[in-house]
C-alpha cells in the first residue's frame, strides 16, 4: 500500500473525528493531493487499506455494515469510473462481503444507485428540514436560506457523487439514474419543497407562479454552484465563502418571487 495514501487516511480521521473505516476514498485522495483515478488504482479494496493502516500502528475503526460499506464503495466507484462500471460483483470485491449479501441488503444494482442517493443528495435533509411545517420560520426569506444552508452543508462534502449521478442522467436519459430521478427523487421534490412552496403562495408570500418554475429558481442556482465550486476550488481558483453564497441566492430568488408586500 502507497504510504502516502496510507498517511493521507490517518491524517484525515485525526482531523475530521471519523474512524478510517467511514472515510470515503474521494476525502483520501484530496488530502493525498493525488486523483481518484489513481487511488482507485492504488487501493484495491477497503480491507486492503485497513489493513495497511492497521500496520501503521493505527486503529482503522469498527468496520461497518454491509449496506454501509456498499454503498461507501459503490460512490467511490461511481466517481471514479462512472455509474457505468457500477456492479454488484465489483461492490462485493471491494467491499469484502459476498455478492448475495449485497443483494439482499441492497437490493440488487438498482437499489445501491437509490442507496447512494440517499446517502450524499441532500433531499432528505431538505425533507427533514422542512418536515416541521412552514409555521416553523419566521418568514419567507427565513426559509429559503434554511433551504440553502441544508443543501450546501450536506452536498458539499462529496459533491462528486451527486455530479457523476447527474452526469449520468444528462447522458442517458433514459437510463437507470434518469430513471431513478423520474420515479423516486421527483414526487418527493414536488411533495416536500413544491409543498412548502406552495403554502407560500397561498400564505401571500411567494408568487403565484407554476411549481414547475418555481422549483427550478430554487434549486438549480445552488446545484450549478456547488458543482462548479468544487471544480473551481481543484483548479486554484477563489470562490466565495459559505455565508456569501447563501446569502447571495437568497436574495436574489426572494427578489425574484416574494410579493411586493415582502420584500
Amino acid at each position: 500500500m502507497d504510504e502516502v495514501i496510507v498517511a493521507a487516511a490517518i491524517a484525515e480521521a485525526e482531523e475530521s473525528g471519523e474512524p478510517i473505516a467511514k472515510l470515503s476514498l474521494d476525502r483520501i485522495a484530496r488530502r493525498a493531493g493525488i486523483s481518484r483515478s489513481t487511488i482507485f488504482r492504488r487501493v484495491h479494496t477497503r480491507r486492503d487499506l485497513e489493513e495497511a493502516v492497521r500496520e501503521a500502528g493505527v486503529d482503522p475503526g469498527r468496520r461497518s455494515s454491509v449496506r454501509d460499506r456498499a454503498v461507501a464503495v459503490a460512490a467511490e466507484m461511481i466517481v471514479g469510473d462512472g455509474v457505468g462500471a457500477l456492479t454488484v460483483e465489483a461492490v462485493a470485491r471491494r467491499a469484502g462481503c459476498a455478492v448475495t449479501s449485497v443483494h439482499t441488503q441492497c437490493g440488487g444494482r438498482d437499489g445501491l444507485l437509490a442507496l447512494v442517493f440517499e446517502r450524499y443528495a441532500p433531499l432528505p435533509a431538505v425533507e427533514q428540514l422542512l418536515s416541521g411545517g412552514a409555521e416553523r420560520f419566521a418568514g419567507f426569506a427565513d426559509g429559503v436560506r434554511a433551504i440553502y444552508t441544508t443543501v450546501f452543508d450536506t452536498a458539499a462534502a462529496d459533491i462528486g457523487v451527486l455530479e457523476a449521478l447527474f452526469a449520468e442522467a444528462l447522458a442517458k436519459p433514459n437510463g437507470t439514474v434518469m430513471r431513478l430521478v423520474r420515479e423516486r427523487v421527483l414526487p418527493r421534490v414536488i411533495s416536500t419543497i413544491g409543498g412548502w412552496l406552495g403554502a407560500q403562495i397561498r400564505a401571500g408570500r411567494c408568487a403565484d407562479l407554476p411549481l414547475s418554475l418555481l422549483i427550478p429558481l430554487l434549486i438549480s442556482p445552488i446545484s450549478v454552484h456547488l458543482i462548479a465550486r468544487a471544480r473551481l476550488i481543484a483548479a486554484g481558483e477563489t470562490v466565495p465563502d459559505r455565508e456569501a453564497v447563501i446569502d447571495t441566492m437568497t436574495s436574489a430568488f426572494c427578489r425574484a418571487v416574494s410579493v411586493p408586500a415582502q420584500q
